[in-house]
């Protein structure tokens, strides 16, 4: 099953270049202190440095909201385009930090609401991204482009919708943002909502018509989203305006299958009433695989099998190499054979000799788990446990057999 994957959005920061001073040479002991010559700066270089260094100003004033600042800058010749050494533009840099009353003064001098800094950036993406609702208004009465993305192709409705933005999902929507516009990878604002469980902020997005069936590029959709973040709320919501619950990402993986490898129980719950009962021994042994015993107990309940298998290797093998003792006694006690095998001949009692995890190689022996039994490359548990130097789980393997040979 993958993993499910969104873009978070981080701040920028402004990297601002310290000038160094160059040490002039020191004369030679007891002789008489040279004729000092004023090195000449050609004309061109000099201005090249006064428009650097007034640039630098008008950066560092954006980025600070010291409005004056910005006005004397512009005053004196900075350019509204300059950038900092992260790529972002004054214009870039107050909208980030909400600094209206800037953005304002740079829009006046012909700021551009187009420039993008390095990571594919506008302005206004900036501003949404951290909720600056007013700095929004203003780049968007000067023609800032509503649906621009990254270069993840992630636009700024989820930029905002994954930092959960309540009033500016609903400022975006209400100037014009697409509402179903996808990144790169086919992931909409309604799948970041879903996948943060903001809960809000993804009725907003389905009440201005969502599709809640969308699939990003790995087939997964909105629901499977809520999955993950465990939000059965948004997943009722989701149920209440006909997302398909029976949806399979690429791997064949269900909403079903993602809440139970991440431990969500209510979420488990809610799609077994919705009627999602396929893939139910996959979801089990993923369970089991995260230690989720009530998830595992509520799944076996409702028929999944105790010998259902991930990719090969029983549930009991994949609770024994997750350290789960209490799922791998509970699955024992449902029947799982405490010396199946995967297809390369690994039994629960070498995962977790080879783990070295010696809780339940000790419930596994209790059991009657083969501590002799080889897998297909001839090893033993005691073999696993010797070459990854687990004394504790030798130590009880040599117990074992010293208690075995005295019967």
């Amino acid at each position: 099953m993958g993993v499910y994957s969104r873009s978070m959005i981080s701040c920028l920061a402004l990297l601002v270049t310290l000038a160094a001073f160059q040490a002039g040479a020191a004369p030679r002991p007891g002789a008489p202190p040279a004729a000092v010559t004023p090195e000449r700066t050609p004309p061109d270089s000099a201005a090249q440095a006064a428009e650097t260094d007034v640039n630098q100003q008008l950066l560092n004033a954006a980025m600070l909201g010291d409005l004056a600042a910005v006005q004397k800058a512009l005053a004196a010749g900075a350019s509204h385009s300059a950038v900092s050494g992260s790529g972002g533009t004054a214009l870039g840099l107050a909208a980030l930090h909400g600094h209206t009353a800037v953005v304002n003064a740079l829009l006046a001098a012909g700021a551009d609401t187009t420039t993008v800094d390095g990571a594919g950036m506008t302005p206004l993406m900036a501003a949404a991204s951290q909720g600056h609702n007013s700095v929004i208004e203003a780049l968007a009465s000067h023609g800032a482009n509503l649906d621009a993305s990254d270069k993840d192709g992630v636009t700024v409705l989820m930029m905002a919708a994954s930092a959960n933005r309540v009033e500016t999902v609903k400022l975006l929507l209400t100037r014009g943002a697409k509402v179903n516009a996808t990144s790169s990878d086919g992931a909409s604002a309604l799948m970041a909502a879903a996948f943060g469980g903001y809960r809000p902020t993804a009725d907003i997005l389905i009440a201005r018509g969502a599709d809640v069936n969308a699939a990003d590029s790995a087939g997964r959709t909105p629901i499977m989203a809520a999955a993950l973040s465990g939000s059965a709320e948004i997943g009722q919501a989701l149920i209440a305006t006909k997302a398909d619950v029976m949806a399979e990402d690429g791997g064949g993986s269900t909403a079903l299958t993602y809440a139970a490898a991440n431990g969500h129980l209510a979420f488990v719950q809610l799609m077994l009433k919705a009627g999602l009962k396929k893939n139910t021994d996959t979801a089990m042994a993923y369970a089991a695989r995260g230690c989720h015993t009530p998830i595992v107990k509520t799944l076996l309940g409702t028929g999944a099998k105790v010998t259902a298998t991930v990719e090969g290797s029983p549930a009991l093998s994949l609770a024994a190499a997750g350290n789960c003792t209490e799922t791998a006694e509970f699955l024992i006690g449902s029947g799982a054979d405490v010396n199946g095998a995967d297809d390369k001949g690994m039994t629960a009692m070498m995962e977790a000799a080879a783990w070295g995890y010696d809780t339940v190689v000790k419930l596994l022996l209790d059991k009657g788990g083969d501590m002799e039994a080889r897998n297909k490359d001839g090893q033993s548990a005691w073999t696993l446990a010797a070459v990854g130097q687990h004394m504790e789980v030798v130590e009880l393997f040599k117990q074992a057999r010293e208690a075995r040979d005295k019967k």
